[in-house]
């Protein structure tokens, strides 16, 4: 195992491509957050009130990381391009010849790809934070670590975006297409809540409470809302989802000819 284990991160490091595309991330991460954090101080310093803003974050914290929505469609096609680009080169027959038991080729992958991104992250999501902190101090709303939930919502969202990574990862395993891949993953984070929202009134807010992103947004939110899960609960359910997607993922691995 830590044989393939390094393998898979000389793959990772010498793709100019996939280097280019994490720091991207990391760019976007930083970039949004503190275009967010401006746009709510220029708020403030209007005297309007936040929740009036179109399409600005109702917390200091959530604007510091207004990065994640646009993060996240990164993070995802750059897994699934992660393990799809292997199947459309060919190369996957080599890289199981060398793994005649496969199944190490995925958990190797993951570990990688999932432990880079969550570093990288983790470390723009700081700075992020910092930064758009400092902007909104000025006008009295910087959020600090020891405000309630900003902690969590902090050290939770690389813990989200490298799960997304992960289930593009999982999603190329299944469906060997990288259009796919991406299409199945943009549609799972940014629309599918949305259709859900169309199902009757009955249910549609319980279902949508335990769609991946929902779940996501539950654990990241710093302020609790209502209509989402519990911050663990939230956590449990997006676990879940990785949990069967990998599983899913090893069966088509195992008995699926390369």
């Amino acid at each position: 195992m830590p044989r393939v284990i390094h393998s898979e991160w000389i793959k990772l490091r010498s793709v100019r491509s996939t280097t280019l595309a994490l720091a991207l991330t990391v760019v976007v991460l930083i970039g949004v957050g503190l275009i967010s954090s401006a746009t709510m101080g220029e708020t403030f310093a209007k005297g309007a009130d936040v929740d009036d803003a179109p399409f600005t974050p109702t917390s200091p914290v959530g604007a510091t990381l207004g990065g994640v929505f646009f993060a996240q469609l990164l993070t995802g096609a750059l897994g699934v391009l992660v393990m799809s680009v292997e199947y459309s080169t060919g190369m996957i027959r080599a890289t199981l010849s060398a793994v005649p038991t496969r199944l190490p080729v995925l958990w190797a992958k993951t570990l990688v790809f999932g432990g880079t991104l969550f570093v990288l992250t983790l470390a723009a999501t700081l700075i992020a934070f910092f930064s758009g902190a400092a902007l909104l101090e000025s006008h009295q709303v910087g959020p600090t670590l020891s405000d309630p939930g900003a902690l969590r919502a902090v050290l939770t969202t690389p813990v989200y975006l490298a799960g997304i990574g992960v289930l593009g990862i999982a999603f190329a395993t299944l469906l060997r297409s990288t259009a796919l891949g991406v299409s199945v993953i943009s549609f799972m984070v940014f629309l599918l809540d949305s259709l859900a929202g169309l199902l009757p009134s009955a249910i549609a807010s319980d279902v949508v409470k335990v769609l991946p992103a929902s779940a996501g947004n539950a654990f990241m939110s710093a302020q609790h809302d209502p209509d989402l899960l519990g911050p663990w609960a939230g956590l449990a359910v997006f676990c879940g989802y990785l949990a069967l997607a990998l599983a899913a993922a090893t069966v088509v691995l195992k008995r699926r000819d390369a």
